[in-house]
């Protein structure tokens, strides 16, 4: 099977996950739960459940949920702040365009064409996701000093061009929170101990001694799809920005498009 064929189930899973509304990471954690109910199964059929069940089990299973616990809280606070940052973008690129579209029927002694051409390949820059495009978008920001040049040369007031600056800026700032953001995860260590937890944790209950048996079974079941969904989902929300939207968890990036459209709409003649 070669890579087109890998590619082409791929694609196909992916159409199916998205018409039953199932997220990814809810199909995954189903998948893993059901491969260790069935280990779990196949233990007690070979009487290979040699722990006990104590009231220790109850401590160790608390740990391990307020460590997750922990480390999600913090993880969704950076979550919450990318859901803030298209929105900003956004209305900033509309701004640098509609403030030098009203500074050009002034003084006309800039190119707004070139202007118009180098946002919409910064909001295209932005929207595509891509580490790779996150560093040429950093360029195309830092290009607009061309442009801002070419307007004082033309003699437009200094305070005009110091707030288009200001709004350069804040474009800058807000590739670099994104930047910060896609690199860096919450205390690493943290997560890894977690991970850590979760996988002794589900050992600890597939070769625990638990009656009735089949109510066992559902609970390792239960305890193990939450503790596995929690997880990917702290792993996923911790790369908040993928490619036009690679999952439903991933930050929505259509204020981008729309603004892209916008300044198609207004394209200067």
């Amino acid at each position: 099977m070669d890579q087109l064929d890998l590619k082409n189930i791929a694609d196909d899973s992916n159409r199916v996950r998205r018409k039953l509304g199932l997220p990814r990471i809810f199909l995954i954690s189903s998948c893993i739960t059901v491969l260790l109910m069935a280990t779990k199964y196949y233990l007690h059929l070979n009487d290979l459940e040699f722990v006990a069940q104590t009231s220790l089990h109850n401590a160790v299973i608390s740990s391990v949920v307020f460590v997750i616990g922990f480390i999600l809280s913090a993880t969704i606070a950076d979550y919450k702040e990318s859901e803030k940052i298209p929105s900003e973008f956004a209305s900033t690129i509309q701004d640098i365009y509609d403030d030098s579209s009203a500074i050009h029927k002034s003084y006309p002694k800039f190119s707004l064409s070139q202007l118009h051409k180098s946002l919409v390949g910064i909001a295209e820059s932005f929207r595509a996701g891509t580490k790779r495009e996150r560093t040429k978008l950093r360029q195309e920001i830092a290009n607009l000093h061309h442009i801002f040049a070419e307007m004082e040369e033309g003699g437009i007031p200094p305070n005009f061009v110091v707030k288009l600056k200001q709004q350069q800026s804040q474009l800058l700032r807000s590739i670099y929170r994104v930047n910060y953001i896609q690199k860096i995860r919450f205390i690493p260590s943290a997560f890894f101990l977690a991970k850590a937890m979760v996988v002794l944790v589900i050992g600890l209950l597939l070769f625990t001694n638990i009656d009735p048996f089949y109510g066992g079974i559902y609970i390792t079941g239960a305890i193990s799809f939450i503790l596995i969904y929690l997880i990917l989902l702290i792993k996923k929300i911790s790369l908040p920005f993928h490619e036009k939207g690679t999952t439903t968890d991933d930050v929505s990036l259509f204020l981008i498009r729309e603004t892209i459209d916008y300044l198609n709409s207004n394209k200067p003649r």
